[in-house]
């Protein structure tokens, strides 16, 4: 993939977050600061007040954002000892992954802290940080689910040519496992991760009943909707004729829903010419040869992801301390 694919998402929210929240400088919302570790006096420090305090408390926890309450909640589950929010304060702390879990959950704070607790449980179980290190060589070699290029508001897009789907010959769970693994690997290759934004763009030329895979799509689908809220834009979908009609309830619709559950622009069919559609959306430079493009597929390339490292939440915690005994001086712990 050319370098320029993993640097440009300009349509995205305002994704404040990196890939270690542990360089965040001290005036940065995302940055955890619990009351008994901040100088009071301090007015621009967010102070954690959670629901264990008196009347006072819980009316200054209720006024905080959304955002900041989940971040406390999970904050505070760290300390009592949930092994997984402490291992992940660098997600806890960041202001966009906490508000994908909100808007996901409808705004609701307590559904939103289950859901994000029980994604960086999964992430600790299913072995997320690892997974770009991987072996899938033989998968890959299908060239059946890859990285495209760009659209043309530099969001990077994620290809599935469903013909070459042999539901008889693999595994689902592995399937599943390399499907996350293409997931966090082209994520990674840009700074705002956990919240880079991507396309999925299936190809149907050519599908039957032979491609039908419900184990996988059983697998496949609660680990998407549960894990990647948000992050997902458009699910572009061509070509579309009297087949992919005839095949839509049976073959289709399963596996476009377990894509589509929270796309932002929802499922887009290419219908009638859908080459030109597609050079609506993207440089024929980051369109394939076989799309309407100049791209051949034989120089695509793997994103290159950056390092992943977790932050806990008592490394942001102490970080935070640090920086705030280090700044004005001003006032003592309270």
């Amino acid at each position: 993939m050319k370098e320029k694919r993993g640097s440009g998402e300009a349509d995205a929210q305002d994704e404040r977050s990196t890939h270690s929240l542990a360089t965040t400088e001290p005036s940065s919302p995302c940055a955890v600061s619990p009351p008994s570790l901040t100088p009071s006096s301090t007015p621009t420090q967010h102070h954690l007040t959670l629901e264990r305090g008196g009347g006072g408390e819980r009316q200054a926890f209720n006024k905080m954002p959304k955002w900041m309450q989940v971040r406390d909640m999970l904050l505070r589950a760290a300390q009592d000892g949930d092994r997984y929010c402490e291992q992940y304060g660098d997600i806890i702390a960041n202001q966009v992954a906490v508000e994908r879990f909100i808007s996901s959950s409808k705004g609701n704070v307590e559904r939103a802290f289950k859901d994000l607790k029980a994604h960086l449980k999964w992430r600790h179980e299913y072995r997320v940080d690892g997974i770009v290190d991987e072996d899938f060589s033989d998968l890959k070699a299908r060239n059946e689910v890859y990285w495209g290029g760009v659209d043309k508001r530099g969001v990077p897009t994620l290809t599935w040519i469903l013909r070459k789907h042999d539901a008889n010959n693999q595994r689902p769970e592995r399937f599943v496992r390399f499907f996350i693994h293409q997931i966090e690997t082209g994520m990674r290759a840009s700074p705002n991760y956990p919240n880079t934004t991507f396309n999925i763009m299936v190809d149907l030329d050519e599908v039957g009943l032979h491609n039908n895979d419900t184990e996988m799509v059983a697998h496949l689908q609660p680990l998407l909707v549960n894990n990647y809220p948000k992050v997902r834009k458009a699910l572009l979908v061509f070509p579309i004729n009297w087949l992919v009609s005839l095949l839509w309830d049976t073959l289709l619709k399963p596996i476009l829903m377990t894509l589509q559950p929270d796309i932002e622009d929802k499922i887009i069919p290419l219908r009638g010419d859908y080459k030109a559609a597609l050079l609506d959306r993207f440089a024929p430079e980051e369109l394939e040869e076989a799309f309407g493009g100049t791209l051949p597929l034989s120089v695509t390339r793997p994103p290159q992801p950056l390092p992943y490292k977790r932050v806990p939440c008592s490394v942001i915690v102490q970080d935070r301390l640090r920086r705030s005994g280090s700044g004005s001086g001003s006032g003592s712990g309270s």
